[in-house]
Protein backbone atom coordinates (compact mmCIF):
# COMPACT_ATOMS: atom_id res chain seq x y z
CA UNK A 1 0.00 0.00 0.00
CA UNK A 2 2.85 2.48 0.71
CA UNK A 3 4.83 1.95 -2.68
CA UNK A 4 1.45 2.19 -4.56
CA UNK A 5 0.81 5.64 -3.10
CA UNK A 6 4.64 6.87 -5.00
CA UNK A 7 5.21 7.73 -8.87
CA UNK A 8 6.03 4.66 -10.33
CA UNK A 9 9.68 5.93 -11.07
CA UNK A 10 10.59 6.29 -7.36
CA UNK A 11 8.70 3.12 -6.34
CA UNK A 12 10.47 0.76 -8.56
CA UNK A 13 13.46 2.23 -6.86
CA UNK A 14 13.06 2.02 -3.50
CA UNK A 15 12.20 -1.26 -4.32
CA UNK A 16 15.49 -1.64 -5.99
CA UNK A 17 17.22 -1.09 -3.21
CA UNK A 18 14.91 -2.94 -0.75
CA UNK A 19 12.90 -0.51 0.80
CA UNK A 20 9.99 -2.75 0.45
CA UNK A 21 8.65 -3.10 4.80
CA UNK A 22 8.13 0.85 5.27
CA UNK A 23 7.64 0.94 9.18
CA UNK A 24 4.57 2.37 10.84
CA UNK A 25 4.76 5.79 10.99
CA UNK A 26 5.87 6.04 6.93
CA UNK A 27 2.25 4.35 6.56
CA UNK A 28 0.37 6.19 8.46
CA UNK A 29 1.88 9.22 6.83
CA UNK A 30 2.09 9.26 3.59
CA UNK A 31 -1.52 9.53 2.30
CA UNK A 32 -1.91 12.90 4.67
CA UNK A 33 1.61 14.05 2.55
CA UNK A 34 -0.10 13.31 -0.48
CA UNK A 35 -2.70 15.02 0.08
CA UNK A 36 -1.07 18.23 0.50
CA UNK A 37 -2.21 19.04 3.98
CA UNK A 38 0.10 20.20 6.55
CA UNK A 39 1.33 17.21 8.76
CA UNK A 40 3.38 17.40 12.00
CA UNK A 41 4.75 13.61 12.84
CA UNK A 42 5.54 12.45 16.24
CA UNK A 43 7.52 9.37 16.60
CA UNK A 44 10.37 7.96 18.71
CA UNK A 45 14.21 7.72 17.17
CA UNK A 46 14.77 5.52 14.39
CA UNK A 47 11.12 5.12 13.08
CA UNK A 48 11.92 6.09 9.49
CA UNK A 49 11.54 9.74 9.79
CA UNK A 50 14.09 11.31 8.16
CA UNK A 51 13.63 8.82 5.41
CA UNK A 52 9.93 9.88 4.71
CA UNK A 53 10.91 13.37 4.31
CA UNK A 54 13.27 12.39 1.51
CA UNK A 55 10.71 10.26 -0.48
CA UNK A 56 8.06 12.73 0.44
CA UNK A 57 9.93 15.13 -1.29
CA UNK A 58 11.29 12.95 -4.18
CA UNK A 59 7.66 12.02 -4.95
CA UNK A 60 6.31 15.81 -4.72
CA UNK A 61 8.91 17.20 -6.65
CA UNK A 62 9.82 14.11 -9.10
CA UNK A 63 12.72 16.05 -11.59
CA UNK A 64 14.59 19.22 -11.42
CA UNK A 65 12.63 22.85 -12.46
CA UNK A 66 14.12 26.32 -12.67
CA UNK A 67 16.93 27.57 -10.37
CA UNK A 68 14.72 28.49 -7.18
CA UNK A 69 14.45 25.52 -4.63
CA UNK A 70 11.03 23.75 -4.08
CA UNK A 71 11.89 22.10 -0.80
CA UNK A 72 13.90 23.53 2.11
CA UNK A 73 14.86 20.93 4.76
CA UNK A 74 15.72 22.01 8.31
CA UNK A 75 18.07 19.64 10.06
CA UNK A 76 20.49 19.65 13.54
CA UNK A 77 23.49 19.28 11.83
CA UNK A 78 26.10 19.00 9.02
CA UNK A 79 26.01 15.23 9.93
CA UNK A 80 22.20 15.00 9.27
CA UNK A 81 22.29 17.02 6.38
CA UNK A 82 24.87 14.79 4.27
CA UNK A 83 23.13 11.45 5.67
CA UNK A 84 20.04 12.76 4.50
CA UNK A 85 21.76 13.89 0.63
CA UNK A 86 23.32 10.31 0.78
CA UNK A 87 19.41 9.07 0.92
CA UNK A 88 18.44 11.10 -1.85
CA UNK A 89 21.21 10.54 -3.99
CA UNK A 90 20.35 6.70 -3.65
CA UNK A 91 16.50 7.66 -4.16
CA UNK A 92 16.96 9.97 -7.29
CA UNK A 93 19.53 7.93 -9.33
CA UNK A 94 17.15 8.02 -12.21
CA UNK A 95 16.25 11.29 -11.79
CA UNK A 96 18.00 14.80 -12.19
CA UNK A 97 16.79 16.76 -8.59
CA UNK A 98 19.38 18.77 -7.29
CA UNK A 99 20.07 18.28 -3.71
CA UNK A 100 22.32 21.49 -1.59
CA UNK A 101 23.44 20.96 1.61
CA UNK A 102 24.39 24.19 4.31
CA UNK A 103 25.84 24.30 7.29
CA UNK A 104 27.83 26.59 9.46
CA UNK A 105 31.03 23.75 8.76
CA UNK A 106 31.05 25.71 5.55
CA UNK A 107 31.71 28.40 3.76
CA UNK A 108 28.72 31.18 3.81
CA UNK A 109 30.07 32.56 0.24
CA UNK A 110 30.51 29.19 -1.22
CA UNK A 111 26.98 27.87 -0.36
CA UNK A 112 25.18 30.45 -0.95
CA UNK A 113 26.32 30.56 -4.58
CA UNK A 114 25.52 27.25 -5.22
CA UNK A 115 21.93 27.85 -4.13
CA UNK A 116 21.73 30.78 -6.06
CA UNK A 117 23.08 29.09 -9.29
CA UNK A 118 20.22 26.54 -8.74
CA UNK A 119 18.74 23.59 -6.68
CA UNK A 120 15.31 21.59 -6.33
CA UNK A 121 15.77 20.84 -2.44
CA UNK A 122 18.07 22.44 0.13
CA UNK A 123 19.10 20.51 2.89
CA UNK A 124 20.46 22.50 6.23
CA UNK A 125 20.59 23.69 9.70
CA UNK A 126 18.23 26.38 10.21
CA UNK A 127 21.25 29.19 11.10
CA UNK A 128 23.06 28.85 7.89
CA UNK A 129 19.69 28.85 5.77
CA UNK A 130 18.27 31.77 7.16
CA UNK A 131 21.70 33.46 6.69
CA UNK A 132 21.78 32.49 3.03
CA UNK A 133 17.52 33.74 2.63
CA UNK A 134 19.10 37.06 4.61
CA UNK A 135 21.66 38.00 1.99
CA UNK A 136 19.12 37.57 -0.16
CA UNK A 137 20.31 34.13 -2.41
CA UNK A 138 17.77 31.24 -1.12
CA UNK A 139 14.68 32.21 -3.69
CA UNK A 140 11.61 30.61 -1.45
CA UNK A 141 8.91 32.05 -3.77
CA UNK A 142 8.70 28.50 -5.66
CA UNK A 143 8.60 26.43 -2.26
CA UNK A 144 6.14 23.13 -2.31
CA UNK A 145 7.63 22.05 1.10
CA UNK A 146 8.80 23.55 4.28
CA UNK A 147 10.20 20.53 6.47
CA UNK A 148 11.26 20.58 9.64
CA UNK A 149 13.01 17.33 10.70
CA UNK A 150 14.24 16.57 14.72
CA UNK A 151 11.93 19.82 15.46
CA UNK A 152 12.96 18.98 19.47
CA UNK A 153 17.04 19.95 18.57
CA UNK A 154 15.84 22.81 16.81
CA UNK A 155 14.85 24.04 20.52
CA UNK A 156 17.69 22.16 22.16
CA UNK A 157 19.89 24.26 19.86
CA UNK A 158 18.32 27.54 20.49
CA UNK A 159 17.52 27.98 16.88
CA UNK A 160 13.66 29.04 17.47
CA UNK A 161 14.49 32.56 15.75
CA UNK A 162 15.68 31.93 12.44
CA UNK A 163 13.22 29.00 12.25
CA UNK A 164 10.16 31.58 13.28
CA UNK A 165 11.68 33.93 10.30
CA UNK A 166 12.08 31.30 7.82
CA UNK A 167 8.40 29.96 8.82
CA UNK A 168 7.00 33.29 8.37
CA UNK A 169 9.18 34.39 5.26
CA UNK A 170 8.07 31.55 3.28
CA UNK A 171 4.56 31.80 1.15
CA UNK A 172 2.30 29.55 1.31
CA UNK A 173 3.08 25.79 0.59
CA UNK A 174 3.09 22.89 2.37
CA UNK A 175 4.62 22.40 5.87
CA UNK A 176 5.92 18.89 7.65
CA UNK A 177 7.55 18.71 11.06
CA UNK A 178 8.82 15.56 12.23
CA UNK A 179 9.46 15.47 16.47
CA UNK A 180 10.03 12.52 18.55
CA UNK A 181 7.85 14.65 21.21
CA UNK A 182 5.39 17.44 20.33
CA UNK A 183 6.19 19.48 23.55
CA UNK A 184 4.72 23.04 24.23
CA UNK A 185 8.00 25.35 22.78
CA UNK A 186 7.18 23.18 20.00
CA UNK A 187 3.86 24.17 19.33
CA UNK A 188 4.57 27.47 19.76
CA UNK A 189 7.62 27.75 17.14
CA UNK A 190 5.58 26.22 14.22
CA UNK A 191 2.21 27.75 15.39
CA UNK A 192 2.39 31.28 13.39
CA UNK A 193 2.86 28.86 9.81
CA UNK A 194 1.47 25.80 9.99
CA UNK A 195 -2.02 25.48 9.27
CA UNK A 196 -4.75 22.96 10.43
CA UNK A 197 -2.21 20.23 10.43
CA UNK A 198 -2.70 16.32 10.68
CA UNK A 199 -0.75 15.20 13.94
CA UNK A 200 0.25 11.69 13.78
CA UNK A 201 2.24 9.71 15.91
CA UNK A 202 3.32 6.47 16.89
CA UNK A 203 4.75 5.05 20.01
CA UNK A 204 7.56 2.84 18.62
Amino acid sequence: MFIEKLNKKLGATLIENGFDTPKELQLKCISKINSGGDVIAIAPTKSGKSTLAVISVINKLQFALEDAPRAVILVASMEKALLMKQEFELFTRDTDLRVTCVFEEGKLEKQSAEVYEGTDVVIGTAKRVYDIYFNHNLNVNKLKLFIIDDAELMIKNAWQSPVDRLGESIPKCQHLVFTTNLTEKIEKLIHKFIMAPSIIEVVS
